[in-house]
């Protein structure tokens, strides 16, 4: 009995040391910024003007503090993916689920913004808000991670840059329009340009169009799309091979090329590229 008495006694004692210690066993969580139930992770500020989703309460727009990259919110949603009267590459047309709501790049990464972060300018085209360019796949990688994200996914990209379109160019089918949204081969002047001087796609996006392409996180296959037929969610490309995507196009691109669905490549190792740029994206959950 007396040794009874002394196991109860102890698993009191245990118990009441834990409760008093609990944070010192806790998980090390994210500071947050004081507000609501949306809290925003402290290394974000939102852009209150903007306000929140209707639908799901979340910021529609938030700021990286240190590097002062801007992000919109793209909700989650279905989409059509590729395009059957494209490249072939793109064929054939199937359906994508994006599950979770995530934040991209309201512009591509400037090289302000590379600075401030990686330290140094690795771009031909100097000025700051000029998109960052000579950067690596795996330069992109290490940048968005310093700032807690990713790059997109190949799917992230086409669904955000499309915003809701099923048209050749997130504004209409014909090109007539095109000088308004992008930097492309008939307007460029010879050079890149500051971002955010076009006007932006239906979700607020800048540049999705032309002006530098863009790494995505995805490998490069010519048929994955084949494998996808059936429909897919959240896919992230083949599990191996040589080139990464890019994707929007450049100023060196005409205007078919620019298209929404339009697939390209490049080495992951390539960083002399001067064409070449990124943005950032963010799951929602990270950050909120």
């Amino acid at each position: 009995m007396t040794t009874y008495r002394h196991i109860i006694f102890l698993i009191v004692i245990v118990v009441a040391f834990l409760s008093l210690n609990i944070d010192s066993v806790a998980p090390c969580l994210p500071s947050r910024i004081d507000g609501d139930e949306n809290l925003l992770s402290s290394a974000y500020r939102a852009v209150e003007s903007e306000g929140r989703d209707e639908i799901n309460g979340l910021w529609k727009e938030i700021v990286h503090k240190e590097s002062g990259i801007v992000l919109r919110l793209v909700p989650a949603g279905e989409f059509d993916m590729g395009s059957n009267s494209g490249e072939a590459d793109e064929k054939p047309v199937h359906r994508v689920q994006i599950s979770e709501p995530f934040y991209i790049g309201k512009y591509e990464v400037t090289q302000k913004q590379w600075k401030a972060v990686m330290g140094n300018n690795p771009g031909r085209w100097k000025g700051d808000n000029l998109p960052v360019e000579r950067v690596s796949w795996k330069n992109a990688q290490e940048f968005c991670r310093k700032v807690g994200g990713d790059l997109p996914t190949e799917a992230q990209w086409e669904y955000a840059c499309r915003a809701g379109t099923n048209t050749k160019w997130s504004f209409g089918d014909a090109t007539t329009k095109i000088g308004e949204y992008a930097w492309y081969r008939g307007n460029h002047q010879g050079k890149l340009h500051e971002v955010g001087q076009k006007s932006p796609n239906p979700w607020g996006l800048h540049d999705m169009h032309g002006n530098a392409w863009e790494w995505c996180r995805d490998w490069y296959e010519s048929n994955y799309y084949s494998r996808c037929a059936g429909g897919v969610t959240d896919p992230t490309g083949p599990g191996k091979g040589t080139s990464r995507v890019i994707r929007g196009g450049s100023i060196g691109s005409a205007a078919i090329h620019l298209r929404s669905a339009r697939r390209h490549k490049n080495s992951p190792d390539l960083k002399d590229d001067d064409l070449v740029s990124f943005r950032v994206v963010i799951p929602a959950e990270a950050v909120h």
